[in-house]
C-alpha cells in the first residue's frame, strides 16, 4: 500500500470474542491510507488461528509471538509499522467509521506531532459515557503544550478529574518518525504498572504542534473480567515503582515543585484503587482474605505516607477529599464501608469495575 498514513496497531491476547467486532470496525473506516497490524501476543483461545484469517487482505499485517504483555506487543507493530503516524487499538474496542479520518483531519495534513481525541466508555448491559478532551477542536499553544504530561500524568487538587487527559494511548495519534528518532517505545507493564503513561512521559518532551478534537468515537469497552485475576496482591507496590519512575522523568522537564502535586494525585488515585480492589476481592471471591491487614499496608506505605502528610486533601473534589481525610486518619472501618457504598449502592458509580488486563504471569 502507497502512501500509509496511519498505521493502526492492533495487540491480541485471549479476546478472541471481541476482535471479529474490532477489525470490522477497521476495516469499515471511511479513511484511506491506513494499515492495520495485528500483533498476537502468543494466544491460547484461536485469537491467533482468527487473526491468520484476516492475513490475506490488503493493507493487513499479522504477526505471532510468545506472550510478552501488551507493551512488547506494541512494540513488535511499532517495528513493521510504516505510517506517518501511529494508533493504538486494544482488541476488545472498537472504532466509529469516521474515526480515524477525523484523527488525521486534526493533524492538518500531517503537520503535527500529537492528535489526542476523547472516547466513549461502554459498560456491560449497554450503558454508555463520553469522555471529550476538549469541546471543539484546537491546537495546543507552546505553554499548554510544556503542561501536557504534567495533565496526563495527574492534575492539580481543585481539578475534578484525576488526570485532565487521562493515560490511554488509544484514540491518539502519534508522529512516528518522532518514535523512531528518539526510540520510544513501550516499557513492559510487568516492570511499569502503567505503560502508557511511560510511553507519553518519553514521548510528549519532543513534540512542537499537538492539537485537541472534540470526537468520541473510540469505543472504550469495560468488559466484565476475573476478580481473581485482575486482583493483584503487590498492586500498590507497583504503583509505587511506577511513581518513582514518572517522577524520574518529569524530573527532567519541570522543577520539582512544579510536577509534584499532580504526581502526588497520581499515587493518591492508584492507592484508591488499589483499595477498591481488595475489597472486591475480598466481597466476590474469598470472604477469608485478610482485608483489614491488606488495607492497612496500603496505608503503612512510607511513600504514600509521606504525600498523605502535607496533601491539601480539602481542595479536592468532595468525596475524594473525604477519602484521602480517612486514609490519612487511617481509618480503615469508614475506608472499606465508603468503598462498598461506592461500589454496591451508588448507581453509575463504581470505581474498579474493569476489564481483565493483559496477562501477567
Amino acid at each position: 500500500m502507497k502512501d500509509i498514513k496511519i498505521s493502526v496497531i492492533v495487540p491480541v491476547y485471549n479476546v478472541k470474542s471481541y476482535l471479529k467486532r474490532c477489525m470490522e470496525s477497521l476495516l469499515n473506516q471511511s479513511f484511506e491510507g491506513y494499515e492495520i497490524i495485528l500483533v498476537d501476543d502468543g494466544s491460547t483461545d484461536g485469537g491467533d488461528i482468527l487473526c491468520d484469517e484476516y492475513a490475506h487482505l490488503a493493507g493487513v499485517q499479522v504477526l505471532h509471538q510468545e506472550n510478552k504483555g501488551l507493551g512488547m506487543a506494541r512494540n513488535r507493530g511499532l517495528e513493521a509499522a510504516c505510517g506517518a503516524y501511529v494508533a493504538f487499538v486494544d482488541a476488545d474496542d472498537y472504532l466509529g467509521p469516521d474515526s480515524l479520518n477525523r484523527l488525521y483531519e486534526g493533524t492538518d495534513g500531517g503537520q503535527v506531532d500529537f492528535c489526542m481525541g476523547g472516547f466513549t466508555i461502554c459498560y456491560p448491559g449497554g450503558r454508555q459515557r463520553q469522555s471529550l478532551c476538549t469541546q471543539e477542536n484546537r491546537a495546543l499553544s507552546p505553554h499548554e503544550i510544556r503542561a501536557l504530561a504534567l495533565d496526563i500524568a495527574g492534575s492539580l487538587p481543585s481539578n475534578p478529574q484525576d488526570s485532565r487527559y487521562g493515560m490511554n494511548v488509544w484514540g491518539r495519534l502519534y508522529r512516528r518518525s518522532l518514535l523512531e528518532s528518539f526510540r520510544i517505545r513501550f516499557v513492559s507493564e510487568r516492570e511499569l504498572i502503567s505503560e502508557d503513561l511511560i510511553f507519553h512521559l518519553d514521548f510528549l518532551p519532543h513534540i512542537q504542534k499537538a492539537v485537541l478534537i472534540a470526537d468520541t468515537s473510540y469505543f472504550y469497552c469495560t468488559n466484565a473480567g476475573s476478580l481473581s485475576k485482575r486482583h493483584k496482591e503487590d498492586r500498590f507496590f507497583m504503583d509505587c515503582r511506577l511513581y518513582t519512575a514518572a517522577a524520574k522523568r518529569l524530573d527532567g522537564i519541570y522543577e520539582e515543585k512544579e510536577y509534584r502535586p499532580y504526581l502526588q494525585r497520581l499515587l493518591l488515585r492508584r492507592a484508591r484503587i488499589a483499595m477498591v480492589q481488595e475489597v472486591i476481592y475480598h466481597d466476590e471471591v474469598d470472604r477469608h482474605y485478610p482485608l483489614r491487614h491488606k488495607i492497612r499496608n496500603i496505608l503503612a506505605n512510607c511513600t504514600l505516607q509521606t504525600v498523605l502528610k502535607g496533601y491539601p486533601w480539602q481542595q479536592l473534589p468532595w468525596m475524594q477529599g473525604q477519602f484521602v481525610r480517612m486514609m490519612k486518619n487511617g481509618n480503615i472501618t469508614a475506608l472499606i464501608l465508603s468503598i462498598r457504598l461506592k461500589q454496591y449502592v451508588l448507581p453509575g458509580n463504581q470505581i474498579m469495575k474493569r476489564r481483565e488486563p493483559w496477562k501477567n504471569p
